[in-house]
């Protein structure tokens, strides 16, 4: 017999039953199919109408359903009917979902059985438990991470809860209702206690700080983020920290590179003058005063890198425990900078020159056995007149005063703001003319002894400034090398010289060879003898017209390329002169190492031909020559009794006022004329 669907209460049960109901007879034929079970499973009842309820189940399932249900009927052994239980279901669309299934059983009057199965979707219900799972696995892994320390306290500082990680590090023996406060080291208590002074409508926001905390054996800097936070309880203080402390060291360590010296471990400049401007007191006169020590650089090399450092690292120690001052600086090498107040109503170079002599003291007593001088340069600083950089400036205007005129110390004065204006004023002109080839070349003619007559010349620089008139050779080398235009500068000479001699072949030439002076620097630079070499045979010069002189500092370096230059001057036909012998590192063992053809003694020995002793060095240097087999010329000759005794003992050339001083191209001719008739 059918299943009555036009009961009453049959109706109102099947239809408005928010979960799907399905009724089955024995076979597992659908005879009923709701509502709710066709949005469920998206089939309406006239599909399924007929059908094996099979047809809501995956393949796996299907293929046994009728067994399962074919051995309930034979053996009355239930396994789902009457029971609940989870299983999967399938769409019409084919889409597999979970739903808790619950199968009772029913017969008609006829006594035939059949099945009703309530079908719960458990979709979202499965969704929820799964996002609550993940939620409370990240929470749980949030809540444990070793990175982080979270904290729940009252509003009176009561700790209500806290992470491993934090009780393991700051709360180590305590339990919770201990004090927060008490877990936070010295001065960040403070600011911890801004923590319970905020009332629960003043704490609004999240609040960040960095609180000092107490760990089991050291200190640690925790970045704290706070808020306010309500439960079912009340209200109370979430807190969620992070280890900084080596964030700290890191920006620490940044703040020591940037504002120290990493070999003395004293302040930049830049920060000297910020404390010092910050903190300066009303109606006080302070000196500063820059020293340096005059032979860092033998020091250096000597003793290497290293120790020289360490020799400047107990220097700055030691000044700081036995010099007494304000401020103290290392501007470079071995320059540095020392800030003292003085007392403006007692002798005020006393007090300065007191305090030079007790660093040159300490100076000696931290070097030890390797002897070393200073220099000293000060200036005054008066709040209400002077800038930090303008005295500085000054201090250093003085020492470089001090280095320019052998000086211990020297006090800033007008004068020497006039010197260093002029220094500064040259240094730029210098480079300009430079640039422009404004320098001149004078000619000082070489006599031959023998002879009489004139056997060359030597080209000198000579440079006339608009602003400064005529600036000593000495002065123009001296700033060329301060500015590192030395080579610069012997190329200048070199080329203009050059171009002298091409415009005038009647005056120079094999028989009266012009020398051109080139330094150390650029004799040791292979490309500037290339040059020299290239240009002589570009303007078809007679390479027998030129000589080079190189002064002796370029014998201390003779290595493969100073070797490899002089044999290419010698192959080219340029003859090489030692200049200034005898006043610089000269060896003896160093004048057979490079192809040598004259020896020039310095005009400092010429002077002391006048003494038996003066004579008795003239005699030993001329023989020197000699057993080398190099001509030798005199510089500085300037009477006739010196011209007289040098020709006796061998000298062939002479050069000197006696003769000639250095004169410009145009007077050539007219000297020689002169010259000839006496």
């Amino acid at each position: 017999m059918a299943i009555d669907k036009e009961g009453s209460l049959y109706k109102a049960l099947f239809e408005a039953a928010a979960d799907g109901i399905i009724i089955i007879n024995a076979r597992g034929i659908i005879q009923s199919f709701s509502p709710s079970a066709e949005l469920l499973f998206g089939y309406s009842e006239a599909d399924v109408f007929g059908q094996n309820v099979s047809i809501l189940m995956p393949k796996s399932d299907a293929d046994r359903h009728d067994g399962y249900l074919k051995n309930y009927l034979d053996s009355g052994k239930a396994a789902i009917i009457g029971k609940g239980r989870e299983v999967t279901a399938m769409k019409k669309s084919g889409q597999l979902f979970q739903m808790h299934l619950s199968v009772g059983r029913a017969e008609t009057p006829e006594g035939q059985p059949f099945f009703v199965g309530i079908c719960h979707d458990l979709s979202m219900y499965r969704n929820v438990v799964e996002q609550l799972e993940r939620v409370d696995v990240r929470y749980r892994n949030v809540f444990d991470s070793e990175g982080l320390f979270i904290i729940r306290i009252s509003l009176e500082g009561t700790i209500i809860l806290s992470n491993k990680s934090f009780s393991q590090q700051f709360h180590t023996h305590q339990l919770a209702g201990d004090d927060f406060l008490g877990c936070v080291a010295g001065s960040s208590k403070r600011d911890a206690k801004l923590l319970f002074s905020l009332s629960e409508n003043g704490f609004k926001n999240e609040l960040k700080m960095s609180l000092m905390m107490k760990g089991s054996s050291s200190h640690t800097e925790v970045e704290w983020r706070f808020k306010l936070v309500k439960d079912n309880i009340g209200c109370h203080i979430q807190g969620v920290g992070i280890d900084v402390s080596e964030k700290i060291v890191a920006a620490n360590e940044a703040f020591f590179l940037r504002n120290f010296d990493s070999v003395t471990k004293l302040p930049q400049l830049d920060y000297v003058q910020q404390l010092f401007d910050s903190n300066q007191a009303e109606n006080t006169l302070f000196c500063f005063m820059v020293f340096e020590l005059t032979d860092f650089d033998r020091i250096r090399k000597l003793n290497g890198e290293v120790l020289a450092d360490k020799m400047l690292e107990e220097l700055a120690r030691s000044l700081e425990e036995r010099v007494s001052y304000l401020h103290c600086s290392r501007l470079q090498a071995s320059r540095f900078l020392l800030i003292f107040a003085v007392d403006a109503t007692q002798d005020l170079a006393q007090q300065v020159e007191q305090k030079a002599t007790a660093l040159h003291t300490e100076l000696q007593r931290t070097v030890g056995d390797i002897s070393s001088e200073i220099r000293v340069g000060s200036a005054y600083f008066s709040k209400h007149k002077d800038t930090f950089s303008d005295v500085v400036e000054c201090a250093l205007m003085a020492i470089e005063y001090s280095r320019q005129n052998m000086l211990f110390l020297s006090c800033y004065n007008e004068s020497i703001h006039h010197a260093a204006d002029r220094k500064k004023g040259i240094q730029k002109a210098l480079i300009k003319a430079i640039k422009h080839a404004d320098i001149d070349v004078y000619f000082q003619p070489k006599i031959d002894f023998k002879h009489n007559r004139v056997a060359g010349y030597e080209a000198l620089m000579r440079w006339f400034s608009d602003d400064y008139g005529l600036v000593p050779p000495w002065e123009v080398i001296e700033t060329a090398q301060e500015l590192n235009l030395l080579i610069e500068l012997d190329k200048c000479v070199m080329n203009k010289t050059l171009s002298i001699i091409k415009a005038n072949p009647s005056l120079f030439h094999a028989e009266t060879p012009v020398a051109i002076n080139l330094s150390a620097k650029s004799f040791g630079m292979k490309r500037i003898i290339d040059e020299l070499i290239e240009k002589i045979h570009e303007l078809g010069i007679d390479p027998k017209s030129i000589e080079v002189e190189v002064t002796e500092d370029a014998l201390l370096t003779i290595g493969d390329q100073v070797k490899s230059n002089a044999s290419a001057l010698r192959e080219a036909g340029i003859k090489i002169c030692l200049d200034d012998f005898g006043t610089g590192y000269s060896a003896l063992s160093y004048l057979g190492k490079l192809p040598l053809d004259n020896l020039k003694i310095d005009r400092s020995f010429v002077i002391e031909s006048e003494q038996e002793s003066g004579r008795l060095m003239l005699e030993a240097i001329v023989s020197i020559a000699k057993s080398f087999h190099l001509t030798v010329t005199a510089e500085g000759i300037e009477t006739p009794e010196q011209q007289a005794f040098l020709a006796s003992i061998g000298c062939e050339y002479a050069q000197g006022f006696y003769y000639s001083k250095a004169i410009p191209v145009t007077d050539i001719p007219s000297w020689i004329a002169s010259y000839q008739q006496e």
